[in-house]
């Protein structure tokens, strides 16, 4: 509250001693000297303490111990990014003494303090025989004295302390000063101290004395509202934060943005879920303006599924999208992988979508607005004209008019390509790196175009580095964007600008030099992988991608795509040779750790191939990879996995058409696996899980069967899935706990198809399935007890049931092998195994 030049004398001493070396610490404001370091402390939750308790010093820890906990506490907090509603309620942590005024010689007169500070006469004040200060006419409405006793109460006593100075202050009401430098810091004390106490009155008497206030007075008590929801938030007390909203609502809402920041700071605590407190909070609202901000919230988080449970309750109460820009990767992700779920007009058009479509249009005509303009040249005779970039720069550069609407303009202009001029005047007014990316990302979605220069990669390269001071640099520059494609124009102004140490304009060359060498570098490295991919020579392409990721040099699309239409026409059935398919195994694998999505159709073709080899081993490997890819993969995006263009839906492949070099796009992680045009769904479909189930089963019982009799698989039963069909089970049950949908009812019936070729009526016919069967050693009962326990409960149906369903099943079959055999002239199996 004050510099400290003087021994702490209203400190409890035998508590609480520093030693000399730490009192250095002491030059600072009284109440940051213990407590708070000097480092900047954000607000931590429900609010901050501005002022210094000893209370918490009794402890058992020496004052060097607290200090370092402090002090590691508040680096913590320093690491948390602070909320838009933290930031607003930017309370001052340090008050100069200046502020007190004629009470700045008081707050070193701790006796003198205790004696004022005592309202109920009880305590120091009991023989004091003059009036209170507090009670003196010309002090009743002054908030410095009222500062100088909280900050003591609160360093003597905490929390109990600034109940005191409530209790006085409840008495008389005769303070209601909210604008001073003081005021945040001693409202918000009591506040912080109220939420806090297990004493309810404590807090409703805040609230009757704010409404006191405000009624009297017109002045409101700051951040009443946000700090008691956020607390009853924070402390999940449901009925709590739905009671003191409707209490202060009507007088203390501080209007939709803050309350979307605190629905925003809570919006991930699944504990609130339990009950329906933010959805409750929400629609007792009286501004329902969410949509624009807690959806784009949760789905850029990775929280599809919530982001979408947000969207349906806002949807109900007519809270419809006003910034398309935000939600238009949401909408689009809904409507491609959910597409009965149906969108609302103004959802509808974010996207772009249309609510008819002509029924008896054969032949339809791209009507696009450069279409349309063209059609209206040509009827009132008007000529096409080319996009003026000068001009469009002028246009873009009015600051009468948004760079919202300019961009509007220009794209209902039927404009499909802008200059690096149009571009300066965009970044220019955006000022900030992140807002560059926002307006480019923009431009693309509503397909307009930059034309390739090293001006647009320079921008494109500061901007993602985050180097707001050399993009701002070169946007203001007097060097024309055609400067830096000019090589030899830079070399002589590197020269120039060196001897006339104009280092502003020389780091921007030496920059457009580090792009134009990062270009070259791409260039070379991805022409070099395409020569190594020719040659099929695995160790150097293995090492030059492993240099491309240290290096973060791009793979471009047109090498990635001739090595997966290479796998996929290589061999017409999903037999590859065991070196080409461990080369393309290795590749796809490097690939994908590289964040460069793989299609559907190259795993497939993979786990085809391993299967049907009977390469176990390598198959449950790749499996576990190929699901941990799309529901636990570490990106650069947290929370999305990269998809191959080719294998997301038609209706997300429209916007981006023009896009180029597009080697996938990002899809949430929490994207239901049941979900048809899911990638996994892709990948292990029926006929995949199928295939895994035959070939493993037939693999693991072809090499297990000599062996695992009766005796031996009493003795091995930590590993039951080592034995016959165990082993495929076991792979799958680890998918399906990994988030892969497993139709466990199809799952059994597979199971029941390989159980016929062991315990069914009659004899395979083929001599693969011959073998199988002479070499199974178990009962049904045996079996079915292994690949319970190898899935972990009741799999197969009870004993009976299974054996009914087995003779069902091979009564079919039989019959289905009998007119085979009638065809190629045979009636009986040909034993090929003696048993």
């Amino acid at each position: 509250m004050r510099l400290v030049s003087t021994t702490l004398r209203d400190v409890k001493l035998k508590r609480f001693a520093l030693p000399p070396y730490r009192r250095r610490l002491l030059t600072r404001p009284l109440h940051l000297s213990i407590e708070r370091s000097q480092l900047p402390v954000p607000e931590n939750g429900g609010g901050i303490r501005p002022f210094l308790s000893t209370a918490s010093l009794n402890g058992s820890k020496t004052p060097v111990e607290l200090f370092l906990s402090e002090l590691s506490d508040n680096l913590q907090a320093i690491k948390r990014a602070p909320t838009r509603q933290q930031q607003k309620a930017d309370v001052p942590l340090i008050q100069e003494t200046a502020l007190f005024g004629k009470w700045t010689a008081l707050l070193t007169n701790p006796s003198r303090l205790a004696v004022e500070s005592n309202f109920n006469r009880q305590g120091p004040a009991k023989t004091w025989r003059t009036q209170l200060l507090v009670d003196k006419f010309e002090n009743r409405s002054d908030l410095a004295l009222w500062c100088a006793l909280l900050d003591y109460q609160k360093r003597i006593n905490g929390d109990s302390g600034v109940l005191d100075v409530w209790r006085g202050l409840w008495g008389r009401k005769t303070l209601y000063d909210v604008s001073s430098p003081l005021a945040p810091a001693f409202w918000q004390t009591i506040l912080d101290a109220a939420v806090k106490s297990d004493d309810d009155k404590f807090l409703t008497s805040i609230w009757v004395y704010s409404e006191w206030m405000y009624d009297l007075h017109g002045v409101k008590w700051p951040q009443l509202y946000s700090t008691v929801l956020s607390h009853f938030l924070r402390t999940h007390q449901h009925h709590q934060a739905l009671q003191w909203q409707l209490r202060l609502t009507p007088n203390f809402y501080p209007g939709a943005d803050e309350f979307a920041g605190i629905i925003k700071q809570f919006a991930t605590d699944r504990e609130l879920y339990r009950t329906p407190t933010l959805e409750s909070l929400y629609i007792m609202n009286p501004d329902r303006q969410l949509y624009d901000t807690i959806v784009p919230h949760l789905y850029n988080l990775g929280l599809s599924q919530l982001a979408a449970k947000w969207r349906q309750l806002c949807v109900r109460h007519d809270d419809l999208p006003r910034a398309p820009v935000h939600v238009r990767p949401f909408l689009r992700i809904l409507e491609g992988y959910f597409p009965h779920v149906p969108l609302r007009p103004d959802e509808s058009a974010v996207i772009g979508l249309r609510d008819f479509e002509a029924a008896n249009d054969v032949e339809r005509i791209n009507m696009s607005r450069e279409f349309v303009n063209r059609v209206h040249g040509g009827t009132f005779g008007i000529s096409v004209k080319n996009y003026n970039d000068k001009l469009g720069a002028k246009w873009l550069a009015s600051s009468w008019v948004s760079l919202e609407t300019a961009i509007s303009t220009i794209t209902a202009l039927g404009i499909e390509q802008i200059g690096p001029l149009s571009l300066q005047s965009i970044a220019l007014r955006e000022g900030t790196p992140k807002g560059v990316l926002s307006r480019i990302e923009q431009l693309h979605e509503q397909g307009i175009t930059i034309i390739e220069s090293n001006y647009l990669r320079l921008v494109l390269y500061l901007a993602r580095v985050n180097d707001d001071e050399l993009l701002l640099d070169l946007l203001r520059s007097d060097l024309h964007p055609d400067v830096f494609d000019d090589v030899d124009l830079q070399e002589r102004l590197l020269v120039s600008t060196a001897k006339s140490e104009d280092w502003r304009t020389h780091r921007l060359l030496l920059a457009t030099r580090l792009v134009v060498m990062e270009k070259s570098a791409r260039e070379a490295a991805n022409a070099l992988l395409r020569v190594y991919f020719l040659q099929r020579d695995l160790q150097r392409l293995s090492n030059l991608l492993n240099d491309m990721k240290a290096m973060e040099i791009t793979v471009n699309c047109e090498q990635t795509s001739p090595i997966f239409d290479s796998l996929a026409t290589e061999a017409k059935s999903t037999f590859f040779p065991k070196e080409s398919l461990y080369f393309y195994l290795s590749v796809c694998q490097q690939l994908a750790s590289m964040e460069i999505p793989v299609p559907v159709r190259c795993w497939r073709k993979l786990l085809f191939s391993l299967a049907r080899q009977g390469r176990i081993d390598d198959l449950e490997t790749l499996c576990i990879e190929v699901v941990g890819m799309f529901t636990s993969f570490q990106s650069s995006r947290p929370g999305f996995a990269p998809v191959h263009p080719n294998d997301i839906p038609e209706s997300m492949k429209k916007p981006l058409s023009g896009v180029e070099n597009l080697l996938g796009v990002y899809i949430p992680l929490d994207l239901p696996t049941e979900t048809p045009l899911h990638p996994l769904r892709q990948v292990f479909d029926n006929k995949m899980l199928g295939t895994i189930i035959r070939c493993s089963f037939y693999s693991c019982s072809s090499e297990q069967g000599g062996r695992a009799t009766g005796l031996a698989l009493q003795t091995r039963r930590q590993k039951p899935e080592n034995f016959y069909g165990g082993r495929a089970i076991k792979l799958i049950r680890i998918l399906y706990d990994r988030g892969l949908f497993v139709d466990k009812q199809r799952l059994a019936t597979w199971v029941k198809v390989r159980l016929v070729t062991l315990y069914g009526p009659g004899y395979p016919t083929k001599r693969a399935l011959q073998q199988v069967r002479a070499k199974n050693r178990l009962t049904l009962v045996e079996m079915k007890t292994l690949l319970d326990e190898t899935w972990g409960e009741e799999f197969l149906p009870p004993i009976k049931e299974l054996q009914a369903a087995i003779e069902t099943r091979g009564q079919k079959v039989m019959s289905k092998d009998k007119k085979y055999l009638q065809g190629i002239g045979k009636t009986t199996p040909q034993l090929r195994i003696v048993l």
